[in-house]
């Protein structure tokens, strides 16, 4: 399966589920699409082309990136108004980079998903948003505990891009106090 393949199924199950034809693995409409790591580009332009093509259907869908809402996080935990780069230089050099992974593992696993309900809450059952750039949330927070922290608070359907070789290989931390019990749609890349 390559891009045509992948994303027709991505549409297909989509517009069944706001249709009503179709019905998600346990009734969660979180979909997440692997892909190989070195399609990044690629994927960033096929998610916007099916955001497009899903917009001309009438379905509202928007793409948030993922690097933005981590860079929105990151300042209000450092409560860095203007220099974030700053305030993650003190941070690595008064604590050791273990200890420091760790604890930012911990509070962004709790408040990325905050953060981002944000944008989300008030978004209707017949919307959808692509959450892009999954990467840069690695190795602090694994698409299980994103999209574990997402159910039953948001009613729209949300697909995570998610790069990777083996899925659940590459960006998912093996162990951990974080992890997260995933329920929806994976499409793999075949």
């Amino acid at each position: 399966m390559g891009w045509p393949e992948a994303m027709d199924e991505l549409e297909t199950k989509l517009r069944g589920w706001w249709r009503g034809t179709y019905r998600t693995l346990d009734n969660v409409p979180f979909f997440r699409l692997q892909y190989p790591p070195t399609q990044e580009r690629e994927a960033l332009r096929q998610f916007s082309l099916l955001a497009d093509r899903l917009r001309a259907q009438g379905f509202p869908v928007q793409c948030i990136s993922l690097t933005d809402v981590l860079r929105n996080t990151m300042q209000q935990l450092t409560n860095a108004k203007d220099d974030l780069s700053k305030a993650l230089c003190s941070l690595e050099t008064s604590r050791e980079r273990i200890e420091l992974q760790g604890q930012l593992s911990e509070l962004l696993a709790e408040e990325l998903p905050q953060v981002l309900c944000t944008h989300l809450v008030s978004r209707p059952r017949n919307s959808a948003v692509i959450l892009l750039r999954f990467g840069a949330l690695y190795p602090f927070v694994r698409s299980s505990t994103l999209l574990s922290r997402l159910e039953n608070r948001v009613r729209c359907a949300v697909v995570l891009p998610y790069p990777g070789t083996t899925l659940g290989a590459v960006l998912d931390v093996p162990e951990g106090p974080h992890v997260g019990y995933y329920r929806g749609e994976i499409i793999a890349w075949r």
